[in-house]
């Protein structure tokens, strides 16, 4: 094609016009009649083979005649001529150009590729452009089928497969207006129906390149076709291999991972950000693939939707992501916990997060759930392992769903078995005073509360510095803690249950699956699922709908008092705060102060309510911190530049908040520009990614509270080296005191929000 590509690309524009510019209609219908009769004459050459020159003058021609029939199009639509059509299409239509060209090209050997070309771009035109139903025409539509079943399981070059991908782009654009005209595409090809643009567009599936993007747009257009025509939804599903090979592509591309991520540098890694997806070898292919499962499974009609939803659950969680999971070595199983959050943090179909719930909370691997094993994890003493552990439960909390939080938390929780039986009548007392803010505030060490600087100048430069950063403001935590309260509100609105520890359990046999409102549904009717696809009742992801019985719940008979096995070690790991590394506790406070927002009685008192009497077994928030505070207070004034250290831990976590925001602000520009260049395009060149997920922020602050447009005093070099430094004993121990001190200012504004939003609740 190199030949019709240089030659295409030097004729000059002697003989072509401007469609924009004004010409007599009559001379350009007498003209573009001239050109068909060249045409016709350069076909009926008496040689079996057309020559190289043959095919340069029909080229030429009809490039010709393209350019006139644009021109007709456009002059008719200007004039807003509704009864008028342009003289050269209906010159194309009557006298069957279209077809005679597809049967002239059948006969063009080694050149057929060329007229193929012309073909597509010729049809392309008249899809686009022209205003006329002309799927109503035999004399369009009769040659394109023919066209484009004749291009089915074959290999083209680069420029074929854009301009055929382009055209069924158009194509099921224009069938998603006029759906009536889908049966026309319905073709028989070696005895088998076809729906000829969709199966035209399989083989591009997961093609990494800009026709691969533009094929996937197109197969989506062709899954909402598929909600507004029965026909097209069965031979999506009985059919094609389609759903079939989108989910085999994904194990594929997921065994093309690496199984240990060997270039993670910095020491607080701990979840894959935007830069590690287009920078790790084979991400960006498995992610793009799994964004594209997740957009099929929205648009898609209900038997799509369920077809790929026991797809990904037998053919890729459980053969591929379980087994990865499970593996021996720590570093493999730090990537497979990463690449699990990955996945939680990418599915938003309410469908395939059903099938990923199933795979965390039903599947067997060696006696033990999978959210159990996930769970245990939370003590690794792998620095690595446990950061993306923690992260992963951020996401999967995150997710507000009553199955996940049922077995997690509330299982444990609603039986109050972790309180003194004296306690359990007056549970559901709340404090109007909420002195709970006040005890949270006492617990903050001494040593943060002294005052620092001596020296004018340094005071001078930190007060300008903590000027651009949140560290040390309580009307943010308060913000903050208002806004996580009323969207975990509303997320929970749906839920079946309210756990405020009201109903005692009884011990009869039943697992969490059958008691919260997601799996619910699972035991539904057959006649039910007819019309509501079963995760479509679950009230985990949208607004119950009324049930006529709320389940009663049933709890697991607990040998002794505990808050369940992910609280315990949540508070374990936190008992340890001195020894664990500064990374894992800015991330395990996040991880509780996430679960103090749900709003649920249970849980909401077990970590915010210091009037609750526990078991003496099981730990209290409270005199785990009180203990903490003791520590650090009794070994920070045995040192001599106690008031030193506090302002080094200072200065690092308001240089760490800055950075985070000019990371964030950077990856903001860089979106922007990603979607001025090519919407949907994402493996755009980026800086190196420092690991860090933006403002998920030092202690755990979300996005909305940063003013991202502040200036940073310090450059990403500068701050980088200060942040990971390597911390001595005494360094560690300040880092550890600041921290606390600000995460018990948000444990405060967490409580008293609480309070606020009780009271807001009974006066509505």
């Amino acid at each position: 094609m190199e030949w019709i590509n240089s030659f295409l690309s030097s004729k000059s524009s002697k003989s072509i016009i401007n469609p924009e510019d004004e010409c007599d209609p009559q001379a350009c219908y007498d003209s573009f009649k001239e050109h068909w009769h060249q045409v016709c004459k350069l076909f009926n050459r008496v040689q079996q083979l057309p020559s190289h020159d043959d095919v340069l003058g029909v080229v030429n021609h009809l490039e010709q005649m393209a350019t006139l029939l644009l021109y007709d199009i456009r002059r008719i639509d200007r004039l807003y001529m509704n009864q008028c059509s342009s003289q050269c299409l209906e010159y194309l239509l009557d006298e069957h150009i279209l077809d005679k060209l597809y049967e002239w090209s059948t006969r063009s050997g080694r050149y057929i590729n060329a007229i193929r070309c012309e073909q597509l771009k010729l049809y392309k035109m008249l899809v686009t452009h022209s205003r006329h139903i002309l799927l109503l025409h035999e004399t369009f539509v009769n040659p394109l089928i023919k066209l484009l079943c004749s291009m089915e399981e074959e290999v083209f070059s680069n420029e074929v497969e854009n301009l055929l991908v382009d055209l069924i782009n158009q194509l099921s654009a224009l069938l998603m207006q006029n759906v009536e005209f889908i049966d026309l595409f319905f073709q028989e090809v070696k005895k088998v129906q076809s729906f000829i643009i969709f199966s035209l567009l399989i083989p591009f599936v997961h093609r990494e390149d800009s026709i691969g993007m533009k094929a996937r747009d197109a197969l989506l257009l062709c899954m909402s076709l598929s909600k507004k025509n029965k026909r097209v939804a069965v031979y999506v599903a009985d059919d094609s291999n389609f759903s079939i090979l989108l989910i085999t592509g994904l194990g594929g591309l997921y065994s093309a991972l690496p199984n240990v991520l060997e270039d993670i540098l910095v020491p607080d890694w701990h979840r894959f950000t935007p830069d590690d997806v287009n920078e790790i070898k084979g991400l960006l292919s498995f992610v793009t693939s799994l964004e594209f499962s997740n957009a099929v499974a929205q648009v898609a009609h209900p038997l799509i939707r369920k077809q790929l939803e026991e797809l990904l659950f037998r053919g890729f969680l459980i053969p591929v992501l379980g087994p990865a999971l499970l593996q021996i070595d720590i570093y493999e199983q730090v990537a497979a916990t990463a690449y699990l959050d990955l996945i939680l943090r990418t599915l938003t179909n309410t469908g395939l997060l059903h099938a990923m719930l199933q795979f965390l909370l039903e599947v067997d691997f060696d006696g033990d759930k999978l959210l159990d094993i996930l769970v245990q994890r939370l003590r690794s003493e792998n620095r690595q392992l446990c950061l993306v552990s923690i992260a992963m439960f951020e996401s999967i909390v995150d997710l507000n769903c009553e199955d996940l939080m049922l077995e997690l938390v509330f299982k444990h929780l609603q039986p109050c078995l972790h309180l003194m039986l004296s306690q359990r009548k007056m549970f559901l007392s709340f404090d109007p005073y909420c002195q709970s803010f006040e005890k949270f505030l006492t617990l903050t060490p001494k040593c943060c509360q002294t005052v620092e600087f001596t020296s004018h100048d340094n005071g001078q430069w930190y007060s300008l510095k903590n000027k651009q950063s949140l560290y040390g403001k309580y009307f943010a935590y308060l913000c903050d803690a208002r806004n996580r309260i009323a969207q975990c509100q509303m997320a929970c609105i749906a839920w079946n249950n309210l756990y405020t520890g009201e109903d005692y359990c009884d011990n009869s046999a039943g697992t969490s699956l059958e008691r919260s409102s997601g799996y619910e549904s699972l035991n539904c009717s057959s006649e039910d699922t007819k019309t509501e696809e079963y995760w479509e009742k679950s009230s985990n992801y949208q607004h119950k709908k009324q049930l006529l019985e709320t389940p009663k719940i049933t709890c697991i008979e607990q040998s002794g008092a505990s808050a369940g096995p992910f609280l315990s070690i949540l508070m374990e790991k936190l008992r340890n705060y001195l020894s664990n590394s500064f990374y894992i506790n800015i991330h395990l406070t996040g991880l509780i102060s996430r679960l103090a927002a749900y709003p649920q009685p249970v849980l909401r008192a077990y970590l915010l309510d210091h009037n609750l009497i526990l078991q003496p077994n099981v730990p209290s928030i409270f005199e785990v911190i009180g203990i903490l505070k003791q520590q650090i207070d009794d070994y920070l004034y045995q040192r001599s530049n106690c008031l030193q250290l506090i302002k080094f831990a200072r200065d690092l976590l308001v240089d760490r908040e800055l950075m985070l925001v000019n990371q964030r602000k950077h990856n903001i520009e860089q979106h922007n520009k990603k979607l001025e260049i090519e919407p949907f395009q994402r493996n755009i060149s980026k800086r190196r990614s420092l690991g860090i997920s933006p403002i998920s922020s030092i202690f755990g602050r979300r996005p909305s509270q940063v003013d991202i447009t502040i200036p940073v005093m310090l450059s990403d070099e500068v701050q980088f080296n200060n942040i990971y430094q390597k911390f001595n004993a005494s360094q560690h121990v300040a880092l550890c005191a600041v921290l606390l001190s600000e995460w018990l200012k948000e444990l405060s504004a967490l409580a008293q929000e609480h309070t606020v939003a009780h009271f807001a609740n009974l006066l509505k």
